[in-house]
C-alpha cells in the first residue's frame, strides 16, 4: 500500500486567458476545477499506474463533502479528519502566450493542536500497513516546521518520501526519510544558494545524504533531473514533450518512481520511471495528472547516465 498525506488539500481552479495583463480586465477563455494538493496528486498517479494507493489528511469542513466526492469519483480510497474552515482554493492562471502559469494559492484551514494530534494517531495506523508514505505540500497555518520530520519519526520504521522546500525539507531530512524530492527551486530554496551547474546540484544533494536522508532525486524542469545517493549519481535529460501544464509533474514524477520501486526494488529503475512519469503529465492540461497510456509510451525514451 502506497499512503499518500495531504494536510493542506485544494480545488485547483485553472482558468486560461489570451495574455495576462496586471490591473486590467482580463477575459477567461476556459476553465477546469480539480481536486489538488500534492499528497492527493502522488496517490491518485500511483492508482492510475496500477498501485494500491490511499489518501489522508485533514480539511476544512466547508466543501469536505464536494472534495470526497472527487476522489471517489477518481477511485481514491481515502480517510480524512475535517476541520473548522474551508478546503481552500487554488487559482492557475494559464497565459496562452506562452509565459506560463501563475499561480494564486490560498493558505488553507489551520490546524489546531488537538487536530494534528488526532492526525498523528491516523497517520501511525496507516502507516502500519504502508509500504511507502508520501509527505509533501504545503502545510497549513498552525504547522510548524518540523511538522514532517516528526511524522516521519512517528511512523518508525516505514519508508518516507518527502517532498518539500526550505526549513520543512531540512528539518524533514534530519528525520532520516527514504527518499527526498525537491525540486530546483525548493533545494536552493533550503540552502539558501543559487545552484547553477550539475556538479553543484550534486554537492547540494550530498549536504542532504550527511543529513540522513538515503536518496535524493532533485527534478529541474527542462534541465532534466538528478539522482544521488552515496554510491552513485544518475542524470536523465528532460524528454521532449508538448507541455501543456506543468502543475502536478513532480507529484507524477514521485508517483512513478512509486511505480519503478514496486515492479523491481531498483532505484535507476525508479528514477527512470519518475522522469516517463512526470513527462506524461505536463502532456495534460489544467491539474489532469497523467495518462497511464502516455507513461507507457514515454519509458523506452527516459536516458539515464552515470554522473
Amino acid at each position: 500500500m502506497i499512503t499518500g498525506v495531504c494536510l493542506n488539500p485544494s480545488f485547483d481552479k485553472t482558468v486560461e486567458v489570451d495574455a495576462l495583463a496586471l490591473g486590467e480586465v482580463n477575459r477567461i477563455r476556459s476553465v477546469r476545477v480539480d481536486m489538488g494538493g500534492k499528497g492527493v496528486n502522488v496517490a491518485v498517479v500511483a492508482r492510475r499506474l496500477g498501485l494500491d494507493a490511499l489518501c489522508i489528511g485533514c480539511m476544512g469542513e466547508q466543501g469536505a463533502q464536494h472534495f470526497t466526492r472527487l476522489m471517489d469519483a477518481e477511485g481514491l480510497p481515502h480517510r480524512f479528519l475535517t476541520v473548522p474552515g474551508a478546503v481552500r482554493t487554488n487559482l492557475k492562471v494559464v497565459s496562452r502566450d506562452g509565459k506560463g502559469v501563475t499561480e494564486l494559492n490560498e493558505p488553507g484551514a489551520p490546524l489546531s493542536g488537538k487536530a494534528m494530534e488526532d492526525f498523528f494517531a491516523l497517520a501511525k495506523e496507516e502507516a502500519a500497513r504502508s509500504e511507502y508514505v508520501v509527505l509533501t505540500g504545503s502545510l497549513p497555518p498552525g504547522c510548524p516546521d518540523n511538522t514532517y520530520g516528526e511524522l516521519i519519526r512517528a511512523m518508525g520504521g516505514t519508508r518516507c518520501i518527502l517532498d518539500a522546500g526550505g526549513p520543512v525539507l531540512r528539518l524533514g531530512a534530519e528525520a532520516g526519510p527514504f527518499l527526498i524530492k525537491p525540486n530546483l527551486a525548493e533545494l536552493e530554496q533550503a540552502l539558501g544558494a543559487q545552484l547553477r551547474t550539475l556538479r553543484a546540484i550534486r554537492d547540494a544533494a550530498l549536504i542532504f545524504l550527511r543529513k540522513g536522508a538515503s536518496h535524493v532525486v532533485v527534478s529541474m524542469g527542462a534541465m532534466g533531473a538528478m539522482y544521488v545517493s552515496e554510491a552513485r549519481t544518475l542524470y536523465a535529460p528532460a524528454l521532449r514533450v508538448e507541455a501543456r501544464s506543468t502543475v502536478g509533474a513532480g507529484d507524477a514524477m514521485v508517483g512513478g518512481m512509486l511505480l519503478g520501486l514496486q515492479k523491481s526494488g531498483d532505484m535507476a529503475q525508479a528514477f527512470r520511471y519518475g522522469i516517463a512519469a512526470g513527462a506524461a503529465s505536463v502532456m495534460t492540461e489544467g491539474t489532469q495528472l497523467i495518462h497511464p497510456a502516455d507513461f507507457e509510451r514515454l519509458v523506452s525514451q527516459v536516458k539515464v547516465q552515470e554522473v
